[in-house]
């Protein structure tokens, strides 16, 4: 239980100190996207190590659908926009929506072939 507390607060001041970058660079990108990106590099870097925030991030996926709820009813509110511009935002949902999908499938692949490697070479010597 304290490891899970531990990997909730790693991501969270993740989260907040990009939240505080975003808010003195001005930067036009949400708090979070930035604090992915943190996480991203400081994983890459070795800076954070997997074992640190793994059992809370798998929680997270696990539960993603629950985060759509609010973006689903809050659609509702605008149906006068997709009346008119409908079109063009479908085909701008659909695009951008094939793009991260591809996007996260290429990575998973190239992680996945990269992790086959090192257990190779680890087994080799």
């Amino acid at each position: 239980m304290i490891r899970f507390i531990v990997q909730f607060f790693t991501i969270l001041v993740i989260y907040l100190t990009a939240n505080t970058l975003v808010k003195w660079l001005n930067l036009p990108v949400p708090g979070s996207i930035v604090g992915m990106a943190l996480l991203f590099l400081a994983l890459l870097l070795g800076v954070c190590k997997l074992s640190w925030v793994e059992m809370v991030a798998q929680l997270h996926v696990k539960h993603i659908t629950l985060l759509f709820i609010p973006f689903s009813v809050g659609i509702l509110h605008y149906t006068r926009y997709f009346r008119t511009e409908g079109f063009k935002l479908a085909l701008i949902l659909i695009t951008s929506s094939l793009l991260v999908l591809l996007v996260t499938a290429f990575t998973a692949e190239y992680y996945e072939i990269k992790n086959k490697r090192g257990e190779r070479n680890n087994n080799d010597g």
